[in-house]
């Protein structure tokens, strides 16, 4: 219920926002990032295994991006956009048990998890003029996203040589519908009177885990540098 809430209140903001809007616009956006997950425990018998996978478990490169509309007034705006997005974790590089038929090619290996979905993110962004190009900002937002696929990917490593196996997660236990929590702040400057790029680090967590009902579960997140630029129109005063 709580993101509901949330959402609602974002959603009151921005609408009050509008009342003061100066510029229309529209854009792209790219979000190269490392994505990582949090690991939420309900079994207090497993905490061996969770301790294990803590050690074991690293962030990965992962990245979004897509278009978006924006409102924005003079000291506050709106965006709303559509993006593909990557995300997941992976393991450290581990030496190929003995026995393992691989191991007659290759020594070592390393295991990733990529998840690959459909958003609907949403921020509401408040301004401090800097210079008559520049301003800083401060956004807060949420997000829906539908996981399309879940991938597991093994890499295999002998010396320089490499191997790289991807294989489809067909599991019904993933969720596919999740809501995001996001914050950021970043610089916004103008090209000109119609072109405008921004530059900010942004902090993505999604509230669900990956998985609909699990005793030991993830919840991805993402941190990375979000870079965009928009075309935008000043409005008409009626």
């Amino acid at each position: 219920m709580s993101r509901y809430l949330f959402l609602f209140l974002l959603i009151s903001v921005a609408s009050s926002s509008l009342l003061a809007q100066q510029y229309s616009g529209i854009g792209i956006n790219l979000f190269p990032n490392y994505s990582h997950r949090r690991l939420v425990n309900f079994d207090i018998s497993m905490q061996a295994q969770v301790d294990s996978l803590e050690l074991n478990e690293v962030a990965r490169p992962s990245y979004s991006g897509g278009f978006f509309l924006s409102y924005r007034g003079s000291k506050a705006g709106v965006q709303v956009g559509l993006n593909y997005s990557q995300s997941g974790y992976r393991g450290k590089r581990q030496t190929i048990p003995f026995g393992d038929p691989n191991r007659a090619n290759f020594n070592e290996q390393q295991y990733q998890f990529r998840a690959q979905s459909i958003e609907v993110p949403f921020s509401v962004q408040f301004y401090q003029n800097l210079s008559d190009k520049d301003d800083f900002f401060f956004a807060l937002g949420s997000g829906i996203s539908y996981n399309i696929i879940n991938q597991d990917i093994i890499t295999r490593f002998n010396g320089e040589t490499s191997d790289r196996e991807v294989s489809d997660i067909e599991n019904d236990d993933f969720r596919r519908i999740n809501y995001s929590f996001q914050t950021a702040m970043g610089w916004e400057h103008k090209f000109s009177d119609r072109i405008v790029m921004s530059l900010a680090p942004t902090f993505r967590l999604w509230l669900g885990g990956i998985k609909r009902d699990a005793l030991l579960n993830r919840n991805l997140y993402q941190f990375g540098l979000r870079l965009t630029f928009r075309l935008e129109r000043e409005l008409e005063e009626y």
